[in-house]
């Protein structure tokens, strides 16, 4: 008997949740969590595109052999 009360409650708690995400309320702010991720995911690639072009740049930089045949020392 007391098994069916936790298997009720989550049943209500389920059908409130369900009702809730119908709401053109919630489903607009939902969408707007979306698009802010979606933007935030997009800086967040550009950025790391960037850093590896300037990464790759400088090391195919010190990859080259300077005027004198020896290799370029990275500068510290």
């Amino acid at each position: 008997m007391y098994h069916l009360i936790p298997f009720a409650a989550g049943a209500v708690v389920g059908a409130l949740a369900v009702r809730l995400l119908r709401t053109d309320k919630t489903r607009q702010g939902l969408e707007k969590a979306q698009d802010t991720l979606r933007e935030a995911t997009v800086s967040s690639l550009s950025s790391i595109e960037h850093v590896s072009a300037r990464a790759r740049k400088r090391l195919e930089n010190e990859s080259q052999p300077g005027k004198d045949g020896a290799v370029d020392e990275p500068a510290q």
